[in-house]
């Protein structure tokens, strides 16, 4: 998948072609102010205020308590790059949401990335520092995604931001996850909000799930989990998983979602031998991840530029499967054949299983 500049006209077409548009501005200054534009669109409550009816620029600053004049630039902003829809002229246009901006923008669609786009700021903060990050090749973001020392209502947004994300792939996580036949005991490593394991759990009814992550994830991800249902079906188990006994010959299954990521290689093969050591014969591990193909020429612009961001914010970055699949074999057990997620582009999901 790429972020791609396209011309609105003939010509504006066969000057990208030539070389004569300069992209680089449009990479930067350009997808800087419209970035901002959405986030600060989604917490003033823009998107809301139209949900409804169309409204005037007056209508939306009034709803908003922001400017007339800048919010009318916003929604022009907006509109532009199809947020919006707008009819009518002058001081008397209205606006109206997209399908895509309903989908996608609105707090209470299914498929909202309203608690995620919110989220963003926090990342802006950690984009802000990659030059740090060049001259040391040190994590900015203070222990993996803000650590301890982050404040409770990073937390509690980091736990809905993660589950908007899920939302959109818990279906085919649900449905398409390799689970070994008679399976009864999942362990989701940093899984938080436990969507992946709720949707798990529904479609193998025999099959219970315990979510190890840390205490400050869980004091903000128990409510999330608590409105799926699941009961003590799906539970939560505070700990650190570098640290937290695994147990021996314990889970039929064990499933790790965007973790990896976050580790160095020797860390990751220290993991593998205990999950192998918590599994029971016939068990299998499931990976999760974006995946960085063998060679960069081969990679797309997705999972490039989401490697430079896990390595800036995390201890890693982006795996191959080629590694993943070491780990598990290395750890004694036996890699599966990948599968590719549809409804995340460039993700897919890496297992082992345990020899019976």
């Amino acid at each position: 998948m790429h972020l791609k500049i396209a011309g609105d006209n003939l010509l504006e077409r066969a000057a990208l072609r030539l070389n004569l548009v300069p992209l680089p501005i449009a990479h930067t200054h350009l997808l800087l102010i419209l970035a901002r534009a959405v986030i600060e669109g989604a917490r003033a409550g823009v998107f809301e205020a139209l949900a409804a009816a169309p409204l005037t620029a007056a209508d939306v600053a009034a709803r908003c308590a922001l400017d007339k004049a800048a919010t009318g630039r916003l929604l022009g902003a907006l509109t532009a790059t199809g947020y919006l829809d707008m009819r009518g002229t002058g001081d008397g246009a209205r606006f109206s949401l997209t399908a895509m901006s309903r989908k996608w923008m609105l707090p209470e669609s299914p498929r909202s990335l309203h608690d995620q786009i919110l989220f963003t700021v926090y990342e802006d903060e950690w984009i802000g520092r990659m030059g740090d990050f060049l001259r040391t090749g040190r994590e900015v973001s203070g222990g993996g995604h803000g650590g301890a020392a982050r404040d409770a209502e990073f937390w509690r947004l980091y736990q809905r931001a993660m589950r908007a994300i899920a939302a959109g792939a818990a279906g085919e996580v649900g449905q398409r996850t390799f689970v070994p036949r008679g399976a009864r005991a999942m362990l989701d490593i940093g899984g938080s909000h436990g969507l992946y394991s709720v949707a798990i759990c529904r479609r193998h009814p025999a099959l219970s799930a315990t979510i190890l992550d840390l205490p400050e994830a869980i004091a903000h991800a128990a409510p999330l989990l608590a409105a799926e249902g699941l009961g003590d079906r799906v539970t939560h188990l505070p700990g650190d998983v570098l640290a937290t006994d695994l147990g021996t010959d314990r889970y039929d299954l064990v499933f790790l979602s965007n973790v990896v990521h976050h580790f160095d290689a020797a860390t990751n093969r220290a993991l593998f031998a205990r999950i192998a050591r918590a599994l029971r014969p016939g068990g299998a591990v499931i990976v999760q991840e974006l995946i960085r193909p063998e060679t960069y020429e081969r990679t797309g612009q997705m999972g490039a530029l989401l490697d430079l961001f896990f390595a800036l914010t995390s201890e890693a970055g982006t795996w191959s499967l080629s590694e993943i699949a070491s780990w598990g074999h290395a750890a004694g057990l036996s890699p599966r054949k990948p599968m590719f997620l549809r409804t995340i582009p460039g993700s897919a999901q890496q297992g082992a299983v345990k020899r019976a």
